[in-house]
């Protein structure tokens, strides 16, 4: 169950993106975010409320409850750094690093403080997708359209233009905060795992809500121009459909936790941009190049090798 539930939670979470990619142009991260938490948080409440388990989330432990919301903060300043890092580099690059470290540094985190040794499955299954990641987000700085096209020159002869050399844009500031993304992920990964072990799914899902809906309230109050309020309409039915997919990522994010070891959690969540471009290229018509193909290839290979092998 834990296996199937980390694959629906990449499902998911590429389904929010795409249902929010046609937000209109005034609707900032911010703006995004607190939707997705607020609206996730009502949600989740009433889950929470039908299942019964309101006293579940009453009377979590002191320790569960500081772990759990320990690693819901850092995994929000993660999140933040990770809007700023895309907004100094280049998606191709940022996207890439930081979705790698944190496979690896998760799995081996998890191996050193968990006691959770990785399996083989786990290891290569972490390798196939970590490079369909890369070539998911990997674009060359030409356009190759642009290469061996014939030119006209002033005396009316036409010349081939030479083949330009592929060279791949890069952003050291954009790595760097990829980087650090990736480190404050795997430290909220971690904390969630810990605050999981005495804490039912629903009550863990709704802490981890509950700590950035409390911080989007004091952005609200102290930065007016980031209220939902101010872009909500036109935009509602996607911001709404984001923030349950939103909701609904964080509920089976805690179910996979709460039943399959932490490495292959990490592993199959990141599945996610794979998820991306299969929703984008039916929904959205967007065009699938050779890069993504093979990178959505390299993911599926991956989540097979992961499953039939750990």
């Amino acid at each position: 169950m834990g296996e199937l539930a980390a694959v629906a939670n990449a499902i998911v979470w590429a389904l929010t993106g795409v249902l929010t990619k046609g937000v209109g142009k005034n609707v900032k991260p911010a703006h995004i975010v607190a939707a997705q938490v607020w609206i996730g948080l009502a949600f989740l409440l009433t889950v929470g409320f039908v299942l019964g388990q309101t006293d579940a989330l009453i009377n979590v432990e002191f320790r569960s409850a500081m772990f759990l919301a320990g690693g819901a903060l850092v995994n929000t300043a993660g999140s933040l750094v990770f809007w700023l890092a895309l907004s100094r580099g280049t998606v191709s690059t940022v996207y890439p690093t930081t979705q790698s470290i944190f496979i690896s540094v998760s799995v081996l985190a998890g191996w050193l403080f968990l006691d959770d040794t990785p399996q083989v499955g786990v290891i290569g299954g972490a390798a196939l997708i970590i490079g369909g990641v890369i070539l998911l987000n990997l674009k060359p700085a030409v356009d190759p359209e642009e290469s061996d096209s014939p030119s006209d020159v002033a005396d009316g002869s036409t010349v081939r233009r030479p083949k330009p050399a592929r060279k791949f844009k890069g952003d050291f500031v954009g790595i760097g905060l990829g980087i650090t993304t990736s480190f404050l992920w795997a430290g909220g990964f971690l904390s969630t795992v810990v605050g999981l072990e005495d804490t039912p799914p629903v009550a863990a899902a709704t802490i981890r809500n509950l700590v950035p809906a409390v911080l989007f309230v004091g952005v609200a109050i102290f930065f007016p121009t980031q209220r939902i309020t101010r872009v909500f309409k036109g935009n509602e039915v996607r911001l709404v459909a984001g923030a349950f997919m939103f909701a609904l990522s964080a509920l089976t994010f805690v179910i996979a936790l709460d039943n399959a070891p932490p490495s292959v959690v990490v592993v199959l969540v990141n599945t996610s941009p794979m998820w991306a471009v299969v929703f984008a290229t039916i929904v959205l018509r967007e065009r699938l190049g050779r890069y993504a193909l093979g990178g959505a290839l390299l993911s599926m290979a991956g989540i097979f090798v992961t499953l039939a092998f750990r």
